[in-house]
């Protein structure tokens, strides 16, 4: 299993001979022609920097398959009719799991009670009718992504009983987004080995974070958290 994050909440992850893109929001210094094709992309959110406004894009691209909560399946069905088939758009909810080619993926509940400033930067910038709410995470393999999410003890309870060796978390601390703590009180949690952080880096000159993973870094070392915090650079592969 490799890992390779593309920016913000975008990782691109080559399991079981399947190639998995979560939250593609693909921009520079990313170019999309150099990636892999996709079988199977995973939104967690309708929002701009989730990827979901690129859809039919990767489609055209990849020829692949989406998942996501409901509510944005079936805004992509209505949005993307005659550009994407239905047969590609795949709808879950909480709890629930799904197995595509072999790969079992359960979503698991994110935590994003956004407020009235978040929502009104969110609407500026993406300039869509896409659904903000709910929000997904997703298990699959021993990693677990947890969309835009905030600390939340049901996280743990979804997991329970599930290896996870790869917890990929944000940590920008604005929008609704969890912070450091948070994010470490999370992996500690679920048992995970290691933790990358993601949902950080300034998207637009008005956009910016509380928080970067040096600050998650600090945090870990000064704690003495038995999880391992692998901050990556835009375009690095982590092998797992």
């Amino acid at each position: 299993m490799n890992l390779t994050f593309l920016g913000h909440s975008a990782f691109c992850i080559e399991v079981g001979g399947l190639v998995v893109y979560t939250d593609p929001y693909i921009q520079a210094p990313v170019d999309i022609s150099r990636l892999p094709k996709a079988d199977l992309v995973l939104f967690s959110v309708g929002h701009f920097d989730h990827g979901a406004l690129m859809a039919r894009e990767l489609f055209e691209r990849w020829d692949c398959t989406f998942v996501g909560p409901r509510a944005l399946i079936q805004w992509m069905a209505r949005k993307y009719k005659r550009k994407i088939p239905a047969n590609r758009l795949i709808a879950i909810e909480h709890n629930e799991t799904i197995n595509f080619k072999g790969l079992e993926i359960t979503a698991v509940p994110a935590h994003r009670p956004l407020n009235r400033l978040g929502k009104t930067i969110l609407t500026l910038f993406a300039r869509s009718s896409a659904p903000g709410k709910p929000v997904n995470g997703y298990y699959f393999s021993g990693v677990y992504h947890g969309g835009a999410t905030k600390y939340s003890p049901l996280i743990a309870q979804a997991l329970q009983g599930k290896k996870i060796h790869t917890t990929l978390l944000p940590i920008g601390g604005k929008y609704a987004t969890a912070t450091p703590a948070e994010a470490l009180k999370i992996a500690e949690e679920v048992n995970s080995k290691r933790l990358v952080p993601m949902h950080w880096q300034p998207l637009k000159e008005q956009v910016f974070f509380r928080y970067q993973s040096s600050d998650l870094v600090k945090l870990a070392r000064s704690s003495d958290s038995k999880v391992e915090v692998r901050a990556l650079a835009i375009g690095e592969l982590l092998p797992l």
